[in-house]
């Protein structure tokens, strides 16, 4: 059999219903394996939308795993890799008795730095379970440790490719990430991470070789580029040199007076953003002497400690930010957007490629046979135009596998009748609070309020202190983690979530546990953000509409994530509300609708009766086993 007709055999045979209690076949993630294989036979990039419910996971491991192949699986974050890692592919190796060799690489913040944890922990106070941990740990993946670091305790001890020693380290025989890369190097499939990926084919040394490339999550990827193929400059980039010099062993005086130098070097890089209170433009033209002060003392500082053993760490880190600084003065304006960006205790100067399309096609797709872009989210107005033109995936072929679940039977769609305007902040905060109110009243909670701004959702928050329903819990964003919110949510849905910015996507309560999304405008990104700002003007500058080419599709594609929390399996039920006229009284509306699922619109009317016949007496339940991405496997 050739590998399409494996994958087949795989997938409606008895292999995996005896194996795996929760699989059921699906004709849509049978079709979407099948092409996966037959990519991965035929070469090329590939657009694969998989909606919701598919079970994508399975439909590329699979097919990774029958093909022999060397195979890289990149994520946009770090819970679908240990997803991946390990529950789906273990079990399948099982089930298709495969010796085929499964690992994890995840970006060196991830890893406990030994160098660091034996210089540096004396001198804090550590909690016993993460000592404990530290000194007994395998693997060094801070994921693996049960509780939550703070991150304030985390960024003294990660490994950091700042100051990493590499083979002058006297831990180099025990490193985590090392160990970690040694692995990945002897796998057939390597799970890695978005950031990892550009980062590593970048410098040409990190990653194995392979011969496929499987993108999930891919409409994450241009971030994640972006990121990676730009450069920083900060305060903050500075922490391994004042640990390195503050946790050595030399005479104090000379201690001191390297000190003092950092101390220069950061109010140097400080100068660079005095007075700025907010993300907003930078202009390195108007900055040329404070950035050159600021490479001439990070090359000073590295020279005076480029001799010294155990200060190699600070001279490295010294050397990036020369570096650093030095990207910023020749920098081109044509082809990167410089801005400041509040981070949360220092400004943060960033260089971002405003097309990076050509560099993914040069950097990531030439470099494997056959790449395969995956997502729920690939497509605009059922069209793939936008991504292929922001990834750089011009000449893809792409195929949408839609979705199983019956989205006009299962939800609905209001947009009411009586708003306030978009902008009239105050006003829709009431409306939206209102239907909140009264829907979490009638469900018991299990709703999830969806917000563009914090400014909107801390309005609503303001109303909602004062008026929550009796035995009604709220959780907003921003008063714990989202992991701690979820977590919560889910030991007991009686309670409403409002958020915005990451809620939009990745949140997965399934079965009963939630029955309401109400989202409070359509998500265009402010054209007041100087990344936004820019690459909208290029797209005017070479003739094309910024609003049509860039806004409309990207906020299409952010509410088509917001509205995909609801449904996550064939039994869901529930309702969504837009408080947003425009999306039915602007020509462009269409474009949102035909965009989202497939859901019944009704009048806002014929909510309440919805949700009373519905979802008001099915009680709080949820999915037995669901993945990540709410997809039951």
């Amino acid at each position: 059999m050739n590998l399409t007709d494996m994958i087949e055999s795989v997938f409606t045979g008895d292999v995996l219903t005896s194996s795996i209690p929760e699989y059921s076949i699906r004709p849509q993630q049978v079709k979407f394996a099948r092409a996966v294989g037959s990519a991965m036979d035929s070469g090329g990039i590939y657009l694969f939308e998989a909606g919701t419910g598919i079970g994508k996971s399975l439909a590329y491991i699979i097919p990774a795993i029958l093909s022999g192949r060397k195979i890289f699986v990149s994520t946009a974050t770090i819970t679908l890799q240990d997803q991946l890692a390990n529950k789906d592919a273990p079990a399948l190796l099982s089930a298709l008795n495969s010796d085929a060799m499964v690992s994890v690489l995840k970006g060196r913040n991830n890893y406990l730095c030994l160098r660091k944890w034996k210089s540096g922990s004396p001198s804090f106070k550590i909690e016993s379970d993460f000592e404990k941990w530290a000194e007994s740990t395998v693997d060094g993946d801070i994921s693996s440790f049960a509780e939550e670091v703070p991150s304030a305790v985390w960024r003294h001890f990660r490994s950091d490719h700042l100051d990493c020693t590499g083979s002058s380290c006297h831990f180099r025989g025990a490193c985590h990430f090392f160990s970690a890369r040694n692995q990945a190097r002897k796998s057939d499939i390597l799970i890695l991470n978005h950031h990892l990926l550009v980062s590593g084919l970048m410098a040409d040394e990190v990653l194995p070789g392979a011969d496929v490339l499987v993108i999930d999550e891919g409409h994450r990827l241009e971030d994640a580029a972006s990121s990676c193929m730009g450069f920083t400059l900060s305060e903050g980039m500075l922490l391994p040199i004042f640990d390195g010099i503050a946790f050595s062993e030399i005479d104090m005086e000379r201690k001191a007076a390297l000190l003092e130098k950092a101390r220069l070097l950061s109010s140097l890089i400080a100068d660079l953003t005095d007075g700025i209170k907010e993300t907003s433009v930078w202009d390195p033209v108007e900055h040329l002497e404070g950035l050159e002060e600021v490479s001439v003392t990070a090359k000073q500082l590295a020279a005076d400690t480029e001799k010294m053993e155990e200060l190699l760490s600070v001279s490295q880190t010294a050397s990036a930010v020369a570096f650093s600084a030095g990207k910023f003065i020749d920098l081109s304006t044509e082809e990167y957007c410089s801005f400041v960006e509040k981070g949360r205790k220092h400004p943060i100067l960033k260089a971002v490629p405003l097309d990076i399309g050509p560099d993914l096609m040069d950097t990531v797709y030439s470099r494997f046979d056959t790449t395969i872009l995956t997502s729920a989210t690939l497509t605009v107005a059922d069209e793939f135009d936008f991504f292929r033109n922001r990834l750089g995936a011009w000449d893809a072929r792409a195929k949408s596998f839609g979705s199983p679940f019956d989205y006009s039977s299962q939800a609905i769609l209001s947009i009411p009748d009586s708003l306030p305007p978009h902008d009239s902040h105050e006003d829709l905060a009431m409306a939206v609070w209102q239907w909140g109110r009264r829907l979490a009243e009638v469900l018991d909670g299990r709703t999830l309020m969806l917000f563009t701004s914090y400014r909107n959702l801390n309005l609503v928050r303001r109303i909602a202190e004062k008026e929550l329903p009796p035995e009604i819990r709220l959780f907003t964003q921003g008063d714990m983690s989202r992991s701690g919110i979820l977590r919560d949510f889910r030991k007991c849905s009686r309670a409403i979530i409002l958020g915005t910015s990451s809620f939009w996507e990745g949140v997965d309560l399934p079965g009963s546990m939630l029955q309401a999304v109400i989202i409070d405008r359509l998500p265009f990104a402010s054209p007041g953000h100087p990344l936004i700002r820019a690459r909208m003007d290029l797209i005017e500058k070479h003739g094309g509409s910024s609003f049509g080419h860039y806004s409309l599709p990207l906020a299409a594609v952010r509410l088509k994530q917001g509205v995909g929390r609801l449904i996550r399996s064939l039994d869901d039920m529930g309702v969504v509300m837009i408080m947003d006229r425009r999306i039915i009284t602007k020509n462009y509306g269409s474009v949102f609708l035909r965009s989202i699922p497939p859901f019944r619109v009704v009048s806002e009317d014929q909510v309440m009766d919805f949700v009373m016949e519905h979802c008001s007496s099915c009680g709080v339940s949820s999915v037995g086993d669901v993945s990540n991405d709410g997809e039951v496997l």
